[in-house]
């Protein structure tokens, strides 16, 4: 189920795999303000949004382990197909491994077609660091 805390990030819950990675589903409806301007005719998801739903998942989980993650940028990033309102983006992407900074893969889908992939650069800032 949706979070309704924030109408920009509308996850669904996030779920560890046995693998130790992070699973969720976003579904914006076709009143979401993502597609506000954006395509009238023919309204898709910004890759913008597909962009902030995998950063949101791993700083979300960060938050339930008590950690503070930012985003410090993306790498390798390819979109590979459009989405449109009212399609389950499912994704995934790897957790956050204990340590001050990470490079994490993460995958988007759609009726498992590759919507995105592509890496997630995130760092701990609640880490401590050498004294």
């Amino acid at each position: 189920m949706p979070s309704h805390d924030n109408p920009w990030l509308p996850l669904g819950e996030i779920l560890v795999t046995p693998s130790g990675g992070l699973e969720t589903v976003v579904r914006l409806e076709p009143i979401s303000r993502w597609f506000s301007g954006h395509f009238d005719e023919c309204a898709v998801v910004p890759g913008v949004a597909i962009l902030a739903f995998v950063a949101e998942t791993v700083i979300r989980q960060g938050h339930r382990e008590s950690r503070s993650l930012v985003v410090s940028g993306f790498s390798k990033v390819r979109f590979r197909r459009v989405s449109f309102p009212e399609e389950n983006l499912h994704v995934s992407v790897a957790s956050m491994p204990q340590g001050a900074e990470a490079e994490l893969p993460f995958q988007v889908t759609c009726d498992g077609e590759s919507v995105a992939q592509g890496a997630l650069k995130v760092k701990d800032i609640s880490a401590k660091g050498p004294v």
